[in-house]
């Protein structure tokens, strides 16, 4: 798929601390509103098939429906929102949205009870709103995928989060591996598991949703640590995005995901699958080491999950 991808604001109505672009921290937004609106004009008629829109919360953006407008004047076929849906909750809002071409929301999802993903979040009464935002688009027939982070406080209830998405109607259920940069780098001691405690149950996790019939993709793991499920990974699906961020245009995210913010190391020299792969966040090879690695040599579907392995045959 080819998209746009634009961080349209800093600021946010919730406090993750593994957020990876630090909105916690940021007390007024950086972001100019015209370099967004030339950013689409340049690339309107290029062949996008949709503008992605995160932040920060787009939704808190004063001027979030005057750029659907405007996304939607320049031709572009369809608007992908990523947010936490609180203000979603509100059944106006959210027909606004789908109404202006928002077809596909990914929401993030936490936790399956408050006291997880509330407290991750910063949020009170959080996953409430989340959730009703959540029901109100599937109303409308928009496209869900949640995203869940994994961490510490939420790993033990990963199959929990997912069979509440499926109970809801999500369309599409992302796992991501925590990103410790941001606000995350400085949560990463308290939030941040090892590959080793994940694994099993993503493995769960994954079971779950492919037997709910569901749609399962798995962000930002080294191959080898779910090395039994490397059937699911994203970065299986060919994605060109250009995105903008800062005021900064990268041509080619998910090359620069590869090439800047991950690195390699000696257990992947003589792994089959290193160029799919992408490599390790460098923030948890500061802390862990290279321990817990080591290269896949057979990349048959003998040596998937039963679940990965009947969908590669």
């Amino acid at each position: 798929m080819k998209f746009l991808s634009i961080h349209i604001t800093d600021l946010c109505n919730s406090s993750c601390r593994f957020c990876v672009v630090a909105s916690p921290l940021y007390v007024s937004n950086s972001v100019d509103y015209e370099s967004i609106l030339r950013f689409l004009a340049a690339n309107a008629g290029q062949g996008f098939e949709a503008v992605n829109l995160h932040g920060g919360e787009p939704t808190v953006h004063p001027m979030l429906l005057d750029l659907l407008q405007k996304i939607k004047d320049l031709g572009y076929p369809e608007v992908h929102l990523q947010t936490n849906a609180i203000r979603l909750a509100d059944p106006l809002f959210s027909a606004n949205l789908v109404s202006l071409g928002t077809k596909k929301f990914i929401v993030s999802l936490h936790g399956d009870q408050p006291e997880i993903h509330d407290s991750q979040t910063g949020t009170d009464g959080g996953l409430k709103r989340t959730l009703e935002g959540i029901r109100n688009v599937k109303r409308l027939g928009a496209h869900v995928r949640t995203n869940t982070v994994i961490t510490r406080q939420n790993l033990q209830r990963l199959t929990d989060i997912c069979r509440l998405a499926c109970e809801l109607g999500v369309d599409h259920i992302n796992l991501s591996n925590l990103h410790p940069v941001g606000s995350a780098l400085y949560a990463r001691d308290i939030a941040m598991p090892d590959f080793n405690e994940v694994q099993q149950q993503v493995y769960r996790a994954v079971d779950l949703v492919v037997n709910s019939d569901r749609v399962i993709t798995l962000e930002g793991f080294p191959y080898c640590v779910i090395r039994d499920c490397r059937q699911y990974q994203l970065n299986n699906e060919h994605r060109e995005i250009r995105m903008l961020m800062r005021g900064q245009v990268i041509n080619d995210y998910e090359r620069f995901m590869s090439d800047v913010m991950r690195v390699f190391g000696e257990p992947c020299q003589h792994c089959r699958l290193k160029a799919q792969c992408g490599g390790v966040y460098p923030q948890y090879i500061e802390y862990n080491g290279w321990k817990e690695f080591a290269p896949i040599l057979d990349t048959s579907s003998s040596d998937l999950h039963p679940l990965a392995q009947a969908g590669a045959d």
